[in-house]
């Protein structure tokens, strides 16, 4: 065997309630604040174009932009929880499923059950350390889970020189 294809590392982590809600506290405390001054920009942008409709004295205008404020508030309040209630309810989250991690040289593979997915490091968005876990996120929102408790191929301290080099302006340690 090539040392391109030689495992790494290799990692099992539990995909819990429990652990997806650190990693919700965890993303909701790194990017939360942006969401919120973004509906809030978005707020007083609409209650500005309301006001100047109320001096202008237009019904059209009025009725429109309070039906923007009702339903641009109804989705920035209730479209969040509604994501969490379904990912809770995922087979992989509700279950517990057991989710294999394993890390080469330039890509490394997922897989859940009998589904596998490879993915190259390069594509990654972001890699966030913390005392349990990596996240290493794929877009800004979604995220894979990398339990530092489950390497059985490697150690945690390891992994993090490796992932920090192959990643050295995504990389972010959070302790």
């Amino acid at each position: 065997m090539n040392n391109k294809n030689k495992m790494l590392f290799k990692c099992h982590t539990k995909y819990s309630k429990n652990n997806y809600n650190k990693f919700i506290y965890f993303h909701n405390n790194k990017f939360g604040l942006f969401y919120d001054a973004y509906t809030l920009l978005f707020l007083l942008l609409f209650i500005y174009c309301l006001v100047l409709g109320i001096k202008a004295k237009q019904l059209y205008t009025i009725l429109i932009f309070s039906f923007l404020i009702i339903a641009f508030l109804s989705y920035r309040i209730f479209s969040p929880l509604f994501e969490y209630k379904k990912s809770t309810k995922s087979k992989t989250i509700s279950k517990s499923q057991d989710i294999a991690f394993y890390f080469y040289e330039k890509n490394f593979k997922v897989r859940e059950k009998n589904k596998f997915a490879k993915v190259r490091y390069w594509r990654l968005h972001k890699v966030y350390e913390t005392d349990n876990f990596f996240y290493l996120y794929l877009t800004k929102k979604y995220a894979f889970l990398v339990d530092k408790k489950g390497f059985t191929q490697g150690s945690p301290e390891e992994f993090s020189k490796f992932i920090k080099n192959k990643l050295k302006f995504k990389y972010k340690l959070e302790k």
